[in-house]
């Protein structure tokens, strides 16, 4: 597969050095870990797993208006309507 495009992301800098560790114990680099993870998340149209942990509160089965409020509090343009009906292209 050809690499030709760059994601720079933010994220909390503790987050990354766990991250880091826990990817070089399965022999992985984070950027192997994150095109890992990016693939799948094409593949399927969902993410690889469940989030979870007080950053990630339980409402994934919740009515769409509360997860679009969820998702704008956390910086995504979404207004619920499209919930359910993820592009399956």
């Amino acid at each position: 597969m050809s690499k030709n495009t760059t994601l720079t992301i933010r994220l909390n800098k503790d987050v990354k050095e766990h991250a880091a560790k826990v990817a070089s114990g399965m022999g992985l680099d984070l950027s192997t870990a994150v095109n890992m993870f990016l693939v799948e998340l094409n593949k399927t149209n969902k993410l690889p797993f469940t989030p979870t942990g007080p950053e990630f509160p339980d409402i994934w089965k919740d009515d769409p208006k509360d997860i679009a409020s969820f998702n704008q509090h956390i910086g995504l343009l979404d207004d619920g309507r499209n919930y359910g009906k993820e592009n399956t292209d």
